[in-house]
């Protein structure tokens, strides 16, 4: 799974993201997309997120609370952080609806790529009412 996010990542340059963990999503009968969970540091709560998908619709909203309840429910992580190139604007937008403080890093992917680094606190999650499933607290 981690290889399939890798290589539809432009730019990436990881091909396993060392230890990791994985989520994949299916259309129902093929690999559509998927998440990695990396640079995980528990004592501090913070765990790095990256994801992609070779489906315009498959990053839905079921898919992004699973994703996202795994790093803060299940992990108990205080906050996640994205690295995406800006060029991919779909992708910082989207990023940028769902809740995540946004920061442009100059030549964060190479020279002339800039990128944006993007944090999710549990807070902002739980209280970015982009899903019924927040009843829980």
């Amino acid at each position: 799974m981690a290889m399939l996010v890798s290589a539809l990542i432009e730019d990436c340059d990881r091909e396993d993201f060392g230890g990791c963990t994985a989520i994949g999503v299916t259309d129902g009968a093929r690999l559509v997309g998927g998440f990695v969970f990396h640079n995980y540091n528990p004592k501090a709560g913070v765990i790095e997120i990256s994801f992609a998908g070779n489906n315009r619709r498959w990053l839905t909203r079921p898919v992004l609370y699973a994703a996202f309840s795994y790093v803060f429910d299940q992990l108990g992580c205080q906050l996640a952080v994205a690295r995406t190139p800006a060029g991919l604007k779909n992708a910082v937008r989207i990023i940028r609806a769902y809740g995540f403080e946004q920061v442009t890093v100059p030549r964060l992917f190479g020279r002339g790529m800039d990128g944006i680094i993007s944090a999710l606190t549990a807070e902002a999650w739980r209280a970015n009412g982009f899903h019924k499933e927040h009843i829980h607290g």
